[in-house]
């Protein structure tokens, strides 16, 4: 009769643990604005000779998680053209001119996902979305990790304590002739490698 009771006296403290132990979700709802400073995509094309790389930096955006769907999140996401740099101001023109980005033109680039999954830690999640670029519109495939999330206190009237970040890594590749910048192949690749280091803070709770 003792092993009854015994398994009545497990179940009865196992009823008692409280909800709290369990671990607590990666994100909350809300709207987490890009930060502009320390968010950047790093470019990489293969040339004949060397190649190109550099940074596209200082970015506006945001993503958004919904309430009612708080496993699915919206992303929209843009880059001034004028604002990509390879540390040469001679290479920096070329790119901005009218044979590849023509910024005058398209002085930005987009990039849109609409219910998103949440990236996870563990493995590269894929997030399928649109990427606008010289003028051209294409589905594109980024692969993106949680790096990690944070709290941290209130710096200004926007922003409530507690205020949380989100830091994500990511890549994808694409091929520039499909975005109408064919100009230099074969002796510069049509496939650019693109890396993603992103950090997020919701600015509303």
């Amino acid at each position: 009769m003792r092993r009854p009771a015994q398994a009545a006296l497990l179940l009865s403290i196992v009823a008692l643990v409280p909800a709290a132990a369990a671990p607590p979700a990666l994100y909350a709802p809300g709207r987490y604005q890009v930060d502009s400073v320390a968010t950047r995509v790093h470019f990489h094309v293969k040339a004949l000779v060397g190649g190109y790389e550099g940074d596209f930096v200082a970015p506006e955006g945001a993503v958004v998680i919904d309430p009612a769907q708080p496993d699915r999140a919206t992303v929209d996401i843009s880059f001034p053209v004028e604002r990509l740099t390879t540390g040469d101001a001679s290479t920096d023109a070329m790119l901005k001119g009218d044979s590849f980005f023509d910024m005058a033109k398209f002085p930005t680039i987009r990039f849109i996902a609409q219910n998103a999954p949440l990236a996870r830690s563990d493995a590269p999640t894929p997030i399928a979305g649109e990427l606008t670029m010289h003028g051209q519109t294409r589905p594109v495939t980024l692969s993106v990790r949680l790096v990690g999330t944070t709290l941290k206190e209130a710096s200004g009237p926007d922003e409530a304590p507690g205020l949380s970040t989100m830091h994500f890594s990511g890549a994808m590749t694409v091929e520039r002739s499909q975005f109408g910048m064919g100009f230099g192949r074969p002796f510069v690749s049509d496939k650019v490698d693109l890396s993603i280091d992103a950090i997020f803070s919701r600015a509303q709770l």
